[in-house]
């Protein structure tokens, strides 16, 4: 049997009972911050105007769409659902594949779940399938595939919605296989949108995965199927997609040891790539009273890769705000803080940020080279205006080593979704989430999270 479909076999039978228990709490965790920064993106225009070409593609009453009090086909409420999760990159991450999964394998097995009527359980397992199957695949090509320029978001990310999708759909290992075989054929997203400068692309893979893992769940379910051997087949997803793969690692010690237990929670909204240096800073900060108007400087120490994604010293977009180890390790040394409407609007940092942004270099660091992916190393070193120095390396971004806990995870999602729910009702939200297990139909819960 090939370890494709190995991986199928293993989704199509998966339930959220199968896993340990901290890895039930842990999922419950994932879920609800998924949710959460869905309603982070309502108002950006891209998402609106996204809204209303999905309008255009036709009306049901499927499924919700989180924060406003409209309703969508699966496919529909899926793509805008997730389109919102991801357009500040403030959703959760699986380093070893350079993945964000959460959004768009989210939102395809809430809709699909909505649309069936399935209980919590059948949802969780669903959504525990698509998150194995993301990283599973993200982890046999990486890094090469990324460094290629692919965006694992959406290369990768669709082959987890369509297994969730299918999941719900009751779809055996054999159909399933068929299921990602078809899921081949949207295996999109490139990296152009890291220099040109358009967020809504990266948003936008994940929107199309999980989109494209609803429909082609139901096109399987419907009796028509792709090619089985399609993520390690000759021509397949590894060996054309990735210049060094390893299919071995998609189905690796398979219901021993879950690839899902090293998805790791943001807490800023921007890079993941950005998160250690960020984290750094503010230890600086924090640890030696660091003076922000006393800094003559600071230097940066990073991998090529992180590099390439996040050296933005100049700011033209929101976007670069977003991918910028300036910016961030800025706010970090004069606000002591990195929030999401600074991001969003640069010009709010206020005068001491963008007067030390030229004065914070990103460096090339061999020896820090040589210990990635294994980890994601970054050094951040401060020079103070009096000669002293002060440093500080960060192996992983936070949440990898020591997990960001429950109650920060509610915190987000109560400041991401109260504006649009009211608190009372955001809270109510946040409480039927985390019982979602017990729930017989997952809609009543899900209806909570649009307005009264």
């Amino acid at each position: 049997m090939s370890h494709g479909i190995a991986l199928a076999r293993f989704a199509a039978g998966l339930r959220w009972e199968d896993a340990p228990a901290p890895l039930q709490d842990k999922l419950l965790d994932h879920v609800v911050d998924s949710v959460g920064v869905m309603f982070a993106g309502i108002d950006m225009p891209a998402c609106i105007s996204a809204r209303l070409a999905a309008a255009e593609w036709g009306q049901g009453e499927d499924a919700t769409i989180v924060g406003l009090a409209q309703r969508a086909p699966a496919a529909s409420a899926a793509f805008v659902n997730a389109l919102h999760g991801r357009i500040h990159t403030y959703d959760d991450t699986y380093e070893p594949g350079t993945l964000h999964p959460g959004t768009p394998v989210v939102a395809a097995s809430m809709a699909m779940a909505e649309r069936l009527g399935a209980d919590g359980r059948r949802f969780l397992g669903a959504a525990l399938a698509g998150y194995e199957v993301a990283a599973r695949v993200a982890a046999s090509v990486s890094p090469s595939h990324y460094a290629s320029g692919f965006h694992n978001t959406g290369t990768c990310g669709v082959f987890g919605t369509t297994a969730a999708a299918a999941r719900l759909l009751g779809l055996d290992g054999d159909a399933c296989a068929e299921a990602l075989g078809l899921a081949g054929a949207a295996a999109a997203g490139l990296r152009q949108h890291q220099i040109d400068g358009s967020m809504f692309d990266s948003a936008l893979h994940g929107a199309r995965a999980a989109q494209s893992g609803v429909m082609l769940a139901q096109v399987r379910a419907h009796g028509a199927g792709g090619p089985p051997g399609i993520l390690d087949g000759q021509m397949g997803f590894c060996a054309v997609m990735a210049p060094s793969s390893d299919p071995a690692r998609l189905d690796a010690d398979l219901g021993t040891r879950f690839e899902f237990a090293q998805m790791t929670i943001k807490p800023y909204p921007t890079c993941r790539f950005a998160h250690g240096p960020t984290e750094a800073a503010l230890t600086l900060r924090r640890d030696y009273g660091i003076d922000p108007g006393g800094i003559a400087g600071v230097e940066i120490a990073a991998f090529r890769q992180s590099m390439e994604v996040c050296d933005r010293p100049v700011l033209h977009s929101a976007l670069d705000a977003t991918f910028s180890h300036q910016y961030s390790v800025a706010l970090a040394l004069v606000h002591g803080t990195v929030s999401l409407d600074m991001i969003r609007h640069p010009r709010t940092a206020g005068a001491l940020v963008h007067d030390l942004l030229p004065r914070v270099k990103v460096l090339h660091d061999a020896d820090l080279e040589r210990d990635f992916p294994r980890c994601w190393p970054h050094r951040v070193t401060v020079v103070m205006r009096d000669g002293r120095r002060f440093s500080m390396r960060s192996d992983y971004p936070p949440g990898r080593v020591s997990p960001v806990p429950s109650s920060s995870v509610d915190a987000k999602f109560m400041y991401n979704a109260a504006p649009y729910l009211g608190e009372p009702r955001a809270r109510e939200a946040v409480e039927a989430l985390r019982g979602i297990a017990a729930a017989s139909d997952v809609g009543p819960v899900f209806r909570l999270l649009s307005p009264r």
